[in-house]
């Protein structure tokens, strides 16, 4: 129990130091374009970073089960992996480098995955990591993995983000080619208090469900292990939905082992949990087990109870009014899963493919990943804006003032292209960093002007930061933790 207090509150250190390490991102243009004084910018980004950080889930998803393989974590190795993620943000702070966040965390948590799963098996294993699968995500299939989700947007991203701030920047030329420059500066200087906002937001969305991700997965695995079976009522808030005895379950059916025993302990496991995924998951599991036992009364009962279960999960989304919103309503809308109709298509195709289908159904299951708490939100959300209020005037310096000099027009079209980036992105849990993002906007319109602008020895410097992210952070957390296994013992 001490364990997990001690990784939750590493996390949250995380998430403050990346509050003001990556604060320059959101608001170095608007200070260099000298819109906002660095106070006035710091709390707009503090205000627009809390929002961003309580809507959508899609990424916290990504990071809590879709990187590495939860059976070779644990809180110690939560603790290293955030450990790597900390030494590398401090490092590249102090240096004045924008580097990213996100693959310092990302790389922290494959290290110390990957050392584990060494000790466990004796040998290197990666497999520990996982690389690409398809996986059912807010009631539709899509690709995870460390591939989809954060080498691929890596690649992209910043790509992307010189492209697009090249072309926004072009397009505003010409619409502005007969425009006064004192109305451009006028005009802009104001419309840049909307983009530094639209920044702060998507920053708030895209990093702060990294560290909600990874509290998310430290509790999963601190349940399944049953470290909180002998929590106090005043910590029940800590556990997650799948128990020890329901993935003792899964295994069992898993296995081929299943009995009308099982079944019955499928649907009171299911009946434990709260209404939603988690409960009508296994409540139609429950019902397949039954059906492939002879049991049709048992089986139709089930289904009755999953529908139930549905129809009232579909009937309170129908009632929200945040995902009726232009925009924003996509970012928190949930399409609810029917989990009936999902289990008979994954069956349906594992006979189709000579596999058991039971066995293919409860994987499925298995995969299912948990919602981020509401505490973890708020509380994510609450220390990334006060890491944001402590500011990181070093990289500011680097990106508002040294990489290319910034008009309000140029830090308007900077900011809107990476904020759009980044918002697309969250909203598909792609895990891309917002330094990519805003760094290469920021090339990209300056080479708008002439590619002269642009210094290309702080560049070089950004681009070395860059590569060298993953493999360090992933080198920091290995080896902490194969020293915290050999202490251990």
């Amino acid at each position: 129990m001490t364990l997990i207090i001690v990784v939750i509150l590493v996390a949250l250190a995380f998430e403050f130091i990346n509050g003001f390490h990556d604060t320059a991102n959101s608001i170095a243009t608007v200070v260099s374009t000298k819109v906002l004084t660095p106070r006035q910018a710091i709390m707009l980004a503090a205000c627009t970073n809390l929002i961003g950080a309580l809507i959508g889930h899609a990424v916290a998803k990504t990071v809590s089960s879709g990187l590495v393989d939860s059976q070779f974590v644990n809180s110690s190795v939560i603790i290293c992996a955030l450990f790597g993620g900390i030494v590398w943000n401090l490092l590249t702070w102090w240096l004045g480098l924008p580097s990213s966040s996100t693959h310092a965390m990302v790389g922290g948590l494959c290290g110390a995955t990957m050392a584990n799963a060494q000790n466990i098996l004796g040998k290197i294993n990666l497999d520990a990591i996982i690389w690409t699968q398809e996986k059912l995500k807010d009631g539709k299939m899509v690709k995870e993995g460390v591939i989809h989700k954060v080498l691929i947007p890596m690649i992209g991203s910043p790509v992307i983000g010189l492209i697009g701030g090249f072309l926004v920047m072009t397009l505003l030329y010409a619409l502005l080619r007969n425009a006064r420059p004192m109305w451009v500066n006028r005009f802009f200087g104001r419309a840049q208090i909307f983009s530094a906002s639209y920044m702060g937001f998507a920053h708030g969305l895209a990093d702060a469900q990294k560290t909600m991700g990874i509290i998310t997965l430290a509790l999963v695995a601190a349940t399944t292990a049953g470290s909180f079976d002998k929590l106090p009522d005043f910590l029940h808030f800590l556990k997650m939905e799948k128990t020890p005895a329901a993935e003792q379950l899964l295994g069992t059916v898993i296995a081929g082992k299943q009995t009308q025993e099982t079944a019955a302990a499928l649907e009171a496991e299911g009946f434990k949990m709260r209404s939603g995924e988690f409960r009508e998951a296994f409540l139609s599991l429950a019902a397949e087990v039954h059906q492939s036992l002879g049991d049709e009364a048992g089986a139709t009962r089930t289904r009755s109870d999953v529908k139930k279960d549905y129809d009232a999960n579909v009937a309170y989304e129908n009632s929200r009014i945040l995902p009726k919103l232009p925009i924003l309503g996509e970012m928190v809308a949930v399409k609810v899963t029917d989990w009936p109709k999902t289990l008979k298509s994954e069956g349906e195709k594992a006979a189709k493919d000579g596999k058991p289908p039971l066995k293919a159904m409860a994987s499925k299951v298995r995969e299912l990943s948990p919602d981020v708490p509401v505490w973890i939100k708020v509380v994510c959300a609450l220390t990334m804006a006060a890491g944001t209020s402590a500011g990181g005037w070093r990289i500011i310096k680097t990106m508002g003032h040294k990489m290319v000099k910034l008009q309000p027009v140029h830090g308007f079209a900077a900011e809107t292209t990476a904020a759009t980036l980044l918002a697309v992105t969250g909203k598909f849990g792609m895990t891309v960093s917002t330094t990519h993002a805003i760094t290469t906007a920021i090339m990209g319109v300056g080479a708008t002007k002439r590619f002269s602008a642009i210094d290309m020895g702080i560049v070089r410097k950004i681009l070395g930061a860059w590569v060298l992210t993953l493999p360090c952070a992933f080198g920091v957390a290995y080896v902490s933790m194969w020293l915290w296994l050999k202490i251990a013992g």
